[in-house]
């Protein structure tokens, strides 16, 4: 278990170590992977994403040809592909790949092929634990990623090394090779009583000779957990130049950072499953065929009915907002009608009362001009009933809505208008105030004061320096 923390193009190695199971037994996955989260616990180590190297005693590697060079082609074909070369039903298996290399006759693949039970219950124990792994990778990927990263590349070196790297039961033989080149990836098992130099010696030659199709292997890189194999020996053997190299020191880590981990092989094999390749990179990951990962698709789902319900909440709130505010203009305006209704139905006796107010003080203007047509009674409308009840009206729509304005009383006489009432606050009055003076009336006299919430007056009005009316 390697656990590291992204800081740009770099990683940082936050801690490692390693779990076991010693007795076989039928949950040994589910018992692995509780150990893994009560370890952590116990480090203090916290991840976001796993990522897991599968041993490579659970999976078998092929060498597969596929028509195509489009990798999306190839994903859509390769079961069929491996299917054919294989000459054996792979309905039971899941299926990853990696592109060795692509040319006009199309790709050679490296296919990889596990049981889709193993993968289950590894899955299922691990999300038992609550982990999730986003990919699960052949473990002989996952070092070809280790050494691409830190290891000497033929590019840089000059030279095309091939790397041997030997855990207690598990050999791995890998090559970096220049850009363009096809990479060479070999896993192969070390059994206990068989002889760990002529096993390597001749599984050299071997991977070699697949290697030298994009150029000569020129060093053979050696790491031997148990120390048992000679590199003096092995570069006779082999008939190339052996240095011993030390697979964690290539990413800096020294012999206390990785005190935990089981070698050195270990921990380049789970190094490399933490890092995450670049979205352009299309890695050998089993759960494209088994399994696929929905963490991204659950996280976006969560946030889109997070959103979907903070949005809905907005538009309640913003609708019960404008909502309220209607009510309370349109029981502004329907206090004002009640309080017109009983002077127009005293004047205008058998009419009907009109939809709005605007239109019965209409109506009255007109009853009030016919009157005094009748009696041969001159006068300026301006200083009529009318005129000034037509200024109250104007001066009191252009602000009801601002101010929350509510008048209890209207008195009219010859002289002076009376007004009592309300507003929401003391700017409001004064906007009402503001309001009467726009439209020709002068403030005689005015009162106000604090009314629970709201601000009361009473103000005397008088007929100013008028401006003109609008034709309504």
């Amino acid at each position: 278990m390697v656990c590291l923390a992204s800081q740009g193009r770099d990683r940082k190695l936050l801690g490692c170590f390693s779990v076991s199971v010693e007795d076989p037994q039928e949950n040994r996955w589910q018992v692995l992977a509780e150990r893994i989260v009560k370890t952590c616990a116990e480090r203090g180590l916290k991840f976001g994403q796993a990522r897991v190297a599968l041993d490579c005693a659970m999976f078998m590697q092929h060498a597969v040809h596929s028509e195509f060079s489009d990798y999306k082609r190839i994903a859509a074909t390769v079961r069929f592909d491996t299917e054919e070369a294989l000459a054996t039903d792979v309905a039971d298996v899941a299926v990853a790949f990696r592109v060795v290399s692509s040319d006009d006759s199309g790709s050679n693949l490296d296919v990889f092929t596990a049981q889709r039970g193993v993968l289950t219950e590894i899955l299922l124990a691990l999300q038992g634990a609550g982990i999730d792994p986003v990919t699960v990778d052949p473990d002989s990927y996952c070092l070809s990623r280790y050494l691409g990263m830190y290891g000497v590349s033929a590019e840089a070196s000059g030279q095309k090394p091939l790397y041997a790297l030997l855990s207690d039961s598990r050999g791995y033989l890998l090559t970096i090779p220049k850009a363009g080149e096809p990479s060479t990836v070999r896993a192969f098992p070390l059994a206990e009583t068989r002889n760990r130099e002529q096993v390597l010696a001749r599984e050299t030659l071997l991977t070699a000779a697949l290697a030298e199709a994009g150029g000569p292997v020129d060093q053979l890189c050696l790491f031997d957990v148990r120390n048992e194999v000679s590199a003096e020996q092995l570069a006779g053997r082999v008939g190339r130049p052996v240095a011993v190299c030390d697979p964690a020191g290539l990413a800096g880590a020294g012999p206390d950072d990785i005190a935990g981990c089981f070698s050195a092989v270990d921990f380049a094999l789970a190094y490399g499953a933490a890092l995450a390749l670049p979205e352009k990179e299309k890695g050998a990951n089993f759960r494209n065929d088994h399994m696929p990962y929905e963490g991204t698709i659950l996280r976006t789902n969560r946030a889109l009915k997070f959103l979907s319900i903070s949005v809905t909440i907005l538009l309640l709130a913003v609708g019960v907002y404008f909502q309220a505010h209607l009510m309370s203009v349109n029981k502004t305006k329907a206090d004002i009608r009640e309080k017109f209704r009983p002077d127009y139905v005293a004047v205008m006796v058998g009419k009907k009362f009109p939809t709005t107010v605007k239109e019965g003080v209409r109506n009255v203007e007109k009853e009030l001009n016919r009157l005094m047509a009748e009696k041969g009674i001159k006068g300026a409308p301006q200083e009529s009933i009318s005129a000034k009840l037509k200024l109250v009206f104007q001066a009191m729509y252009s602000c009801t809505e601002q101010t929350g304005l509510v008048v209890d009383t209207i008195t009219i006489t010859t002289k002076t208008i009376y007004i009592n009432g309300s507003t929401s606050n003391r700017r409001s009055t004064d906007s009402v105030l503001d309001a009467m003076k726009e439209v020709g009336l002068v403030v005689e006299e005015h009162q106000v004061g604090a009314d629970g919430e709201r601000d009361k007056f009473d103000m005397t009005l008088t007929i100013g320096s008028q401006k003109p009316l609008e034709k309504s």
